[in-house]
């Protein structure tokens, strides 16, 4: 004859088997051997522009350190309104500025953001940060999110070397 209690016992240690096994596949997925993209952002730093100004750009290094590629697709910082990726093109004699929706890097590449190539434009900006004060910026990718603080400086000669 079962009784209450032993039928109790039964479904406690059922339903203790049951998370267990539950725990076990959630484990097993979290540390499968999966392929993901990460990225650094190292020595960026943002140009110092006078008060009046609503714009200005980040430079610096973005780095693929996973092992798959990745797409940036887009970056924000805490003081404008809208960041965006920029490349700046030589056409003849002229230089245009064209915003870079999607750029993919392949494991291990670098992108630097220099002026008058790839940068970071910060655009919507209420006050311009003062030269010596620091900014976060952080850059979006389809699979990661990497944030580090830019200093703001004139250019990249005054850089202090401070990596993040």
């Amino acid at each position: 004859m079962i009784t209450a209690t032993s039928r109790l016992k039964r479904a406690i240690g059922s339903a203790r088997h049951q998370t267990a096994r539950w725990l076990v596949v959630a484990l097993s997925v979290c540390i499968s051997p999966m392929s993901y993209a990460q990225m650094n952002l190292d020595r960026l730093w943002v140009r110092a522009m006078p008060p009046t100004q609503t714009m200005t750009a980040a430079y610096g290094q973005i780095t693929n350190v996973g092992d798959a590629p990745l797409t940036i697709t887009g970056a924000s910082s805490d003081i404008a309104a809208d960041t965006t990726l920029h490349e700046s093109r030589q056409t003849g004699d002229r230089v245009t500025m064209v915003a870079v929706t999607d750029k993919t890097l392949a494991p291990g590449e670098v992108l630097e953001l220099k002026p008058g190539g790839f940068h970071l434009m910060l655009m919507g900006i209420k006050e311009m940060p003062a030269e010596g004060s620091e900014v976060e910026i952080c850059v979006l990718s389809d699979e990661d999110r990497a944030c580090a603080t830019a200093n703001v400086q004139r250019d990249a000669d005054s850089m202090n070397h401070h990596h993040h």
